[in-house]
């Protein structure tokens, strides 16, 4: 790996900017944690959803602000996260994107059946801690067991997400770079990669804050794991409970 200099400055024009689209348990904190520690890379988390109380103008007059690079700068790469269901004008955000010529990010998460379980999860050690990421060893949440029912909803539920997010980032029109969550677990080295090549940053060791709160092998997680694996045979989703990545 070549040595990077940490201290360039960069002017506008050499500058990338990034949107990085994500339906929710896909491993966004962490890859922004991992982002953060980029000394050449501004990642913020999901800005426009502390605004979307505001309204369309506060969040777009915020993403305008934010993805036009001051004059000089220290960051060669400045991007955020968004969810779709809190963009208050999609259509109005996706001119935005091409009017700055802003670059796509799609992370995404091939197992459905885990990102549910993952949000189950996520759902408990929110109640527990006030947080949706596990970030103290002490706060790791035990088995638990799954309502079939609940599992059911949220599975059509992420179906119906997934499906909204991938139709809308396409519509966009401008670079896009789709990600998995498994890519990342797997050989987090090649994924960083990928994600440097496409923003035009150097490669640079970073380091993640947030822990994962859901072991891979979801016999480790799931009390009743038999059951919900049984409710869901002879369905594509159905290897996808035995399926372990790391």
């Amino acid at each position: 790996m070549t040595k990077m200099n940490r201290y360039r400055i960069f002017f506008r024009p050499q500058v990338n900017t990034f949107v990085l689209f994500l339906v929710a348990r896909v491993g966004s904190t962490y890859l922004t944690s991992l982002m953060k520690s980029h000394p050449q890379i501004l990642a913020l988390s999901e800005e426009l959803r502390d605004l979307e109380e505001q309204g369309a103008v506060a969040q777009m007059k915020w993403s305008e602000k934010f993805l036009t690079p001051p004059l000089i700068g220290k960051h060669k790469v400045r991007g955020f996260n968004v969810k779709l269901v809190h963009l208050c004008d999609p259509e109005g955000f996706a001119r935005l994107l091409n009017e700055k010529g802003c670059k796509i990010v799609h992370m995404q998460r091939r197992n459905r059946v885990k990102a549910v379980i993952s949000r189950l999860n996520g759902e408990r050690l929110y109640d527990k801690t006030g947080m949706w990421g596990l970030f103290n060893e002490s706060n790791r949440l035990p088995p638990m067991h799954v309502d079939l029912a609940k599992f059911d909803e949220y599975l059509n539920h992420r179906e119906k997400m997934d499906f909204e997010m991938d139709s809308y980032v396409r519509s966009i029109g401008r670079p896009l770079r789709p990600l998995c969550y498994e890519d990342l677990l797997a050989d987090r080295d090649a994924f960083l990669g990928s994600l440097y090549e496409f923003l035009e940053v150097d490669p640079f060791p970073v380091q993640g804050e947030t822990l994962k709160i859901t072991s891979d092998d979801l016999r480790e997680v799931v009390l009743n794991f038999d059951e919900l694996r049984d409710h869901y045979a002879g369905t594509p989703y159905e290897q996808m409970f035995d399926e372990v990545v790391a």
